[in-house]
């Protein structure tokens, strides 16, 4: 088992070489087929003749054809609808929440620490839509400094005064509440857990606005498949917010399943985390990777409000396939990617998959074991 807690310290980065000694190299191509495509990536790999195993070594990122959130290439009907706003949902994870919409259905998802040691979510669309997304809540200070990188829209049920201005100033436009049929409130939840909305009718509405439209959508890191330095053994990974939510992600053949430990429900065991649909089908929220950014905690000046710096340096845990690397993000400014470098200072190459990103404190732990 291995588990690491994060005490915050100034990284210094100390970019390495190595010499190694030639041996043979045999070529060859490998065809990657995507889920949502019908056509195919051609990537090349090598096999050294001392070793068997195969090292994908190219992967070529289309802005125009791949999505930005996945790093997988698009069908010719969804990438030909572009250009596509970016918009990100701020979704409630109360316990009264549960089980949420449109966290199956978004591009990606992010999760992220509010008060009280309960976490909300991001859940980005562009390429992708839902109907039914929800319950929706307020926006948190955290949130612009994830959004802006991809030139995307905050869409809210409000927020504490004074910080909506803020997130704006930042560069990020916000949508509150409006009218349905755009945004609605069911009659099965109470308030405020009870708000959702519909992904096209709030392009609809934001195009008749007249919202700033960023046709440049790039990635937030970078992907690939070589994953010749990633290590075995993480099966089943915790991460750990607060002594009141801790989530659990166990593999389950290529995918990775979810489920939580809520500290403000009766009893202590974990439970599957569902999603349910708008016709009432429910199952378990999976996702092929987990993203790991942790930064330091602070209060947020003018709201008081528990946030996560991700400006700077700080380290990063990326998890695939039962296999994960640690490693550094590093990242000047929030309208700049993240650069993730693994502890030789080379890049890391995040698997083209849906993503699960954590935004973690420094003080939260992570745990993963093989079983």
């Amino acid at each position: 088992m291995k588990k690491i807690g994060f005490v915050f310290l100034a990284f210094t980065l100390v970019l390495c070489t190595s010499s190694n000694e030639s041996s043979e190299v045999v070529e060859s191509t490998t065809t990657i087929e995507t889920e949502n495509s019908s056509n195919d990536i051609e990537t090349t790999s090598t096999t050294s003749a001392d070793d068997d195993t195969n090292i994908i070594e190219s992967y070529l990122y289309d802005n125009e054809k791949m999505s930005p959130f996945t790093g997988l290439e698009l069908s010719p009907e969804i990438w030909l609808k572009r250009p596509r706003r970016v918009i990100a949902f701020k979704v409630d994870n109360n316990l009264n929440a549960r089980p949420q919409s449109g966290l199956q259905e978004a591009d990606s998802v992010m999760e992220i620490l509010v008060e009280g040691g309960m976490t909300r979510f991001l859940a980005f669309y562009m390429d992708k839509t839902s109907s039914y997304v929800g319950p929706i809540r307020s926006a948190r200070p955290t949130d612009p400094n994830l959004v802006r990188p991809y030139g995307g829209i905050l869409v809210v049920s409000g927020a504490t005064a004074g910080l909506v201005p803020a997130i704006r100033e930042l560069g990020v436009p916000v949508l509150e509440e409006v009218a349905a049929p755009t945004m609605f409130r069911i009659g099965t939840r109470k308030a405020p857990h009870n708000l959702y909305a519909d992904t096209e009718l709030v392009r609809e509405y934001i195009d008749k606005k007249g919202f700033y439209f960023n046709q440049d959508v790039d990635p937030l890191y970078e992907f690939g498949n070589n994953q010749s330095n990633w290590l075995s053994g993480a099966n089943r990974v915790t991460v750990k917010y607060s002594e009141f939510t801790t989530v659990i992600w166990k593999i389950d053949n290529d995918e990775y399943s979810r489920f939580i430990v809520d500290g403000y429900a009766p009893g202590e065991d974990a439970v599957a985390h569902n999603f349910i649909t708008r016709d009432g089908y429910s199952d378990i929220l999976e996702v092929p990777t987990v993203v790991i950014i942790q930064g330091p905690l602070y209060n947020d000046e003018g709201t008081t409000l528990p946030s996560v710096l991700t400006v700077g340096v700080g380290p990063v845990t990326i998890f695939h396939n039962g296999k994960y690397i640690e490693g550094t993000w590093r990242r000047n400014d929030i309208a700049e990617p993240f650069e993730f470098l693994d502890s030789n200072q080379d890049k890391i190459e995040v698997p083209p998959s849906k993503q699960w990103i954590h935004i973690l404190p420094l003080n939260g732990e992570i745990i993963w074991s093989e079983n």
